[in-house]
């Protein structure tokens, strides 16, 4: 029982921490969230890389030598033929109080791989909240990242930036996500 008080009473605590340095994790979407966390899924399309669905898990992040605005989480990214699983860094605008509305955001995510070894893809978007979407663009990184048909480009950081592909987040759950997945795979 000892246990259980010990780890609810730190589960507050933690709760607590974030209320007060990053009340804004509480109402990203523009509404309020019990555990600071967002989730969203949006559809990209290339002309010159193809299809892709995405989604993302984020939550503040902060700590040593981070800022209050610094976010972290995990996604995936689901291309004509394959799959990624992706860690998800970055940040949003100074002090942008509990309202996240026009402020902007910059967001990495690369294949995360337990080996530490496969990056590829590695993705960067840029844009702003419009509640409750994020509506980013992917800074060209998409076509830097991939060929025609989803096909994993080789030597990607060295390739130029072909097309700025618009992608908006919508709030949403993973089951969302696999569905629009799905779909893609049986095009």
């Amino acid at each position: 029982m000892r246990v259980l008080i010990f780890f609810a009473l730190a589960g507050l605590l933690f709760l607590a921490i974030d209320a007060v340095f990053t009340p804004w994790a509480f109402f990203m979407g523009g509404h309020f969230h019990a555990n600071p966390k967002w989730t969203g899924w949006g559809r990209m399309h290339s002309n010159v890389a193809g299809d892709y669905v995405i989604y993302m898990t984020i939550s503040p992040y902060f700590g040593r030598g981070r800022s209050l605005t610094a976010i972290t989480g995990r996604g995936a990214l689901c291309t004509q033929r394959d799959n990624y699983t992706l860690d998800i860094g970055g940040s949003f605008q100074e002090h942008p109080g509990i309202d996240l509305q026009g402020k902007t955001a910059v967001i990495y995510a690369h294949n995360y791989s337990r080996y530490g070894s496969q990056y590829d893809p590695s993705l960067e978007f840029r844009g702003k909240w419009n509640n409750p979407d994020l509506v980013l663009d992917d800074h060209g990184s998409l076509t830097q990242a991939f060929d025609l048909g989803g096909v994993l480009a080789k030597h990607s950081n060295m390739r130029p930036v072909r097309e700025v592909v618009p992608l908006t987040l919508h709030e949403g759950s993973r089951s969302d996500f696999d569905a629009a997945c799905a779909a893609l795979h049986k095009k």
